[in-house]
């Protein structure tokens, strides 16, 4: 599995550090942002497969970073999980609304976490592969080798691939 790069935006440094070390540990690129403004600030600056965001972060909350995220026309967008001591249904319902994917309430399940970030691994590595493949058959499709006959099996095996 190819590593993600993971944005951790938390104010709290044990939860950070846990965060971190956990990310770290399941083989995957980690980023730190102490608040909301310096999450901002990297997301600005560098493309992220999944944010991790607290809800309750001094200067910019996690629930505006997820509205700012989903405003840009960057792609791929990344997968954003909230993390919060909030729990109440309107509370999960406005973070989800903001945009986010996913929603823990702490202390959080860090089995849950990590699962959920290899599914999002597993999901970038299959579009890699279909984007590769479309590629390859489009470059088959222009070759003036390909007849109506080889374009087909392509495509066959485009669709057998794809199952």
């Amino acid at each position: 599995m190819k590593p993600l790069t993971v944005l951790i935006a938390e104010d709290d440094l044990l939860s950070r550090m846990v965060l971190e070390r956990s990310v770290v540990q399941w083989g995957h690129h980690m980023i730190s942002a102490v608040d909301g403004e310096s999450a901002l600030k990297l997301l600005r600056s560098r493309s992220v497969d999944v944010c991790i965001l607290d809800w309750d972060m001094p200067k910019v909350t996690g629930v505006e970073i997820c509205k700012w995220l989903r405003t840009q026309t960057k792609t791929p967008m990344p997968y954003v999980v909230l993390i919060t001591s909030r729990n109440h249904p309107r509370e999960i319902q406005a973070g989800y609304e903001a945009g986010a994917d996913d929603y823990l309430t702490k202390p959080c399940d860090m089995k849950y976490l990590r699962r959920r970030i290899t599914i999002v691994a597993e999901k970038i590595r299959r579009q890699e592969q279909l984007d590769q493949a479309s590629k390859k058959t489009a470059a088959d499709e222009t070759s003036p080798r390909s007849s109506p006959a080889d374009i087909y099996l392509a495509n066959l095996r485009l669709l057998r691939r794809k199952s």
